[in-house]
């Protein structure tokens, strides 16, 4: 992937900042690899589309029908264990003396 030439910065609402968060905290990624991954998802969907788009929009994984979407178990209301810790690439504070 090539360096960052052109930093933006997003405005989102609360509710989408916490599912953003809490999507790549279980994915085990950070937010911004989540959201630009995404970012070119929709871009390159919308360009093959011949640059049409309808409102809302919808995801599907390359290798599902519309039926196989429906196979998945709803979200747990609850992070396990291991999510709860959130994840690996915190910072630790810094030591003042």
């Amino acid at each position: 992937m090539e360096k960052d030439l052109y930093p933006m910065s997003l405005r989102l609402s609360a509710q989408l900042h916490k599912r953003l968060e809490e999507c790549a905290a279980r994915l085990k990624i950070k937010r911004h690899t989540l959201a630009q991954n995404a970012l070119e998802a929709v871009i390159e969907a919308i360009e093959k589309n011949g640059y049409r788009l309808s409102l809302p929009m919808q995801f599907q994984f390359r290798n599902e029908t519309d039926s196989e979407i429906t196979r998945y178990p709803e979200a747990p209301s609850e992070l396990s264990r291991v999510e709860e810790c959130g994840p690996a690439y915190t910072a630790k504070g810094r030591k003042t003396g």
